[in-house]
């Protein structure tokens, strides 16, 4: 080798040892994190179980907006109300994208999910389908199957309290197993780190275990998305309609742009979060119920105050429940379903104060560190509905709200789950009969007798939080409601009637 290329070779070298000395490392205008490490920043340190705890712990170190560096790549935590409308509310145009994951991209290829695709015309296309099927209004012509699923749930948790657990979210097995599938694939962790070394994707299917899973939930999710679909169109087709929004989006198919696969996609994605958001909910709730019987007991006094007993409750008595709304919001906070949310990207560089987040960032809406943020609620740690009582978002005396809302798990800016009107449908007409016509509480040893705490803490992140499997004793308030839930079930049969086969998979779909 002559000398003039030793010397080129050298200068590459010295090129290549520079330009991976910078990667990894913090920029100058970044917000402050964690000291990072050459090449690798934090990833050494980024918790991949029940991350949202040490994302907490960190925003009480750095700042209600830090940051952090997974390799060449940059992910900025948000921790306050103040900072998710300074980066996500107030900046929608800009912070509204999704950033790259692989597992997405192994589920889903070319097909689109409302939560999950990226920001632009498609996304707007199906943003304004659901607005305009799901508005708080449209919402109002649902309630009668949502009362007829409340009371359906009701009469399981009257006939069989032991499987109370699996009631909640009885619906489709199969969205149980989307739910968790994509979960175990899109949380930290659950694929290679395709985005830093991307020559893993090439990995054969047999040495990536990742890749057969991702094949496994794309079948389910297309048999089960289109099957959907297809009873949904054979009903049309045979004036049969049953008044479900599926139905308006066919009518406006054209308007809207969106063809066959987008719509039986919106579908799956509409039912698949919004029962699995409502399930952990109401399981959280039932736990929270059973472990704080005061706040049950207070809750029960001002239902039977407000309803009586000669009537099961109707959505518009939340609004002369206010303890009750107190509850809710508070098991909103306490345990929220979606602790990080999901999480944006942007798509220019952006100056917040002094901070400048570069263009492609990952940004989290750390939804569990807002709700446990000492300078806004006292004893963030402990479950207290009174704070609610006091003041419109449980905050203590005095403090600037300016940003705060009661529903993060909802999301932020331009990305706000469009389906919130009817899952908070659902969730009120739910927790309001479940006081209404139970009492919940803790296991007893069958040897000691003594009280078996449910373990509030024990619980499993996917794509959302929610407790793991517990015991709960559950007896009706008297015989008299328990014959009206009865009663009120055989009554919901012509509801039910309408939505025959609504979630039977149709194995002569038009899936590939």
């Amino acid at each position: 080798m002559t000398t003039e290329a030793i010397g080129l070779l050298f200068i590459f070298l010295l090129w290549i040892s520079y330009r991976l000395r910078k990667v990894g490392s913090r920029e100058q205008d970044l917000p402050p994190g964690p000291p990072t490490v050459a090449i690798i920043g934090n990833l050494d340190i980024f918790p991949t179980v029940h991350p949202y705890l040490k994302l907490t712990e960190w925003a009480k170190a750095y700042g209600d907006i830090y940051s952090l560096k997974l390799g060449p790549k940059t992910v900025v935590v948000v921790s306050s109300p103040r900072a998710v409308r300074e980066c996500i509310d107030l900046r929608g145009s800009t912070m509204s994208g999704r950033p790259y994951m692989y597992g997405v991209e192994l589920i889903y290829g070319d097909a689109v999910d409302l939560v999950l695709v990226d920001y632009g015309p498609t996304w707007k296309a199906l943003r304004r389908t659901v607005r305009d099927a799901l508005s708080g209004e449209a919402c109002m012509r649902h309630l009668p199957i949502q009362h007829a699923e409340a009371t359906q749930l009701m009469y399981d948790f009257l006939e069989n309290p032991q499987n109370f657990y699996t009631h909640i979210y009885s619906i489709v097995e199969d969205i149980d197993n989307d739910m968790r599938l994509i979960g175990d694939l899109v949380k930290p962790g659950g694929t290679p780190p395709i985005e830093l070394i991307p020559i893993l994707r090439y990995i054969p299917e047999r040495w990536a275990p990742w890749k057969a899973q991702a094949r496994e939930v794309r079948a389910l999710q297309r048999r089960l998305y289109f099957g959907l679909l297809d009873l949904c169109i054979d009903r049309v087709d045979n004036e049969k309609r049953n008044g479900c929004f599926i139905e308006d989006v066919l009518d406006h198919q054209e308007e809207y742009g969106l063809d066959y696969e987008k719509i039986a996609y919106l579908i799956g994605t509409l039912m698949v979060a919004g029962a699995d958001t409502t399930a952990v909910y109401l399981r959280f709730f039932v736990a929270c119920m059973a472990t704080y019987s005061d706040v049950q007991a207070r809750a029960q006094q001002e239902i039977d105050s407000v309803i009586g007993s000669s009537r099961t409750p109707e959505v518009d008595d939340i609004d002369s429940l206010p303890f009750l709304k107190a509850v809710i919001n508070e098991v909103h906070r306490f345990r929220p379903t979606a602790p990080l949310a999901i999480p944006h990207t942007n798509t220019v560089d952006e100056r917040i104060g002094n901070f400048v987040i570069p263009k492609d960032s990952t940004i989290l809406l750390n939804v569990w560190g807002i709700y446990r943020h000492e300078d806004y609620f006292e004893n963030p740690n402990e479950f207290l509905p009174d704070r609610y009582m006091r003041s419109e978002y449980g905050t203590k005396p005095g403090v600037d709200t300016t940003g705060l809302r009661n529903d993060y798990g909802f999301g932020a800016g331009r990305r706000i789950c469009p389906g919130m009107h009817l899952a908070n449908n659902s969730i009120i007409l739910n927790v309001m009969n479940f006081l209404w016509a139970f009492n919940f509480n803790v296991p007893k040893d069958s040897v000691t007798g003594e009280p078996i705490a449910i373990d509030l803490d024990n619980n499993t992140l996917d794509l959302t939080l929610g407790p793991n499997p517990y015991e709960c004793d559950i007896k009706p308030r008297s015989e008299a409601k328990a014959n009206m839930i009865r009663a009120r079930f055989a009554a919901a049969g012509s509801t039910f009637a309408l939505f025959d086969n609504q979630t039977t998979v149709n194995e002569t779909s038009k899936s590939k």
